[in-house]
């Protein structure tokens, strides 16, 4: 029987690539730890070569680790592949399928793959043509479809055999942006409507920030750093930038420098200077009297929050603890 109280519980996971004629090993997988609850949508961002492929596959029953514990879709990581195989989905941005084939025969073919009986086959790929607005299309060759269609038709092919966990791998690449607002919609939509839980990885950060309840950093084979958007922005010590914009502020960037919890003070240009400060109802009046003080004509003012980009950066530069 399925157990487990997270979709997704793993501890410790180690994999390592053997060397390969002049390749040495790769560790990609050192020590992972992650929960992902049942409902959730987590992201795994990384810079590239982070291990972000690797612990998917893992997750997906596709690639054993060497080591390490952990439940997917409540089946044992280690013990039974097949059943997380089967309890679970997958798509990608970059998903392929026949040419010729359409969309009703793909889902078809993969309701088949997955076991369902035919009348449930028949339901299914009605309701997810529905639902992923792809009705009309039904009888076009995949060869036909525009990119947007493809990737709705991947995504629908995800949820045929009802995941427990649904693995999205760069859903919105290459689609415009009307058409990744829509998608991203839909997955919100199916993520409240049904509970289904969801792993995404993507280099969006928009996409990560918009989709994801929870954010896991991996770097080096580590995850490094998980929380919401906004406890990831803080845990870093990123402050609000306030960007000044006017006439006559040469002697703004020095009069900063005298206030406390002001910091990163840059003359942008001759019309503009930038700080970055502690607290924005704590010295946001000081900076405005400190500007004025110096000369300044102010003409217009900017507050700027941390980004997840900023933390992207941020916590791929630091330095392997290794």
């Amino acid at each position: 029987m399925p157990r487990g109280d997270f979709a997704i519980d793993i501890r410790g996971i180690h994999k390592t690539y053997p060397a390969a004629g002049t390749a040495p090993s790769r560790h990609a997988l050192r020590g992972v730890d992650l929960r992902v609850g049942h409902g959730e949508i987590c992201c795994i961002l990384g810079p590239n070569g982070a291990g972000k492929t690797t612990l998917v596959s893992i997750l997906i029953g596709l690639l054993q680790p060497d080591s390490g514990t952990g439940w997917v879709g409540g089946y044992d990581l280690l013990r039974e592949q097949r059943k997380i195989r089967a309890a679970v989905n997958f798509t990608s941005g970059h998903a392929n399928f026949p040419d010729n084939f359409t969309i009703d025969e793909i889902l078809n073919y993969f309701g088949m793959l997955y076991g369902l009986p035919r009348a449930l086959r028949r339901s299914k790929a009605d309701e997810l043509t529905e639902f992923f607005e792809i009705q009309s299309h039904r009888q076009v060759p995949f060869n036909r479809l525009s990119t947007g269609l493809k990737q709705r038709l991947a995504l629908a092919k995800s949820l045929l055999n009802d995941p427990s966990v649904v693995f999205l791998d760069e859903p919105t690449v290459g689609l415009d942006p009307k058409v990744c607002l829509s998608i991203r919609s839909r997955l919100r939509q199916m993520n409240s409507a049904r509970g289904t839980t969801m792993v995404l990885t993507t280099h969006q950060m928009d996409e990560a920030e918009q989709m994801s309840h929870r954010i896991a950093f991996l770097r080096d084979g580590r995850i490094v750093r998980v929380g919401e958007s906004d406890e990831l922005k803080q845990s870093i010590g990123f402050q609000e930038q306030i960007i000044i914009r006017g006439q006559g502020l040469a002697a703004a960037p020095e009069a900063l420098g005298h206030l406390p919890g002001v910091f990163d003070i840059r003359s942008i240009s001759g019309n503009r200077v930038s700080c970055r400060v502690d607290s924005r109802e704590k010295r946001l009046s000081l900076v405005l009297e400190a500007v004025l003080g110096a000369g300044a004509v102010l003409e217009d003012l900017e507050m700027v929050e941390p980004t997840l980009e900023d933390v992207f950066v941020a916590l791929a530069s630091q330095p392997d603890p290794d």
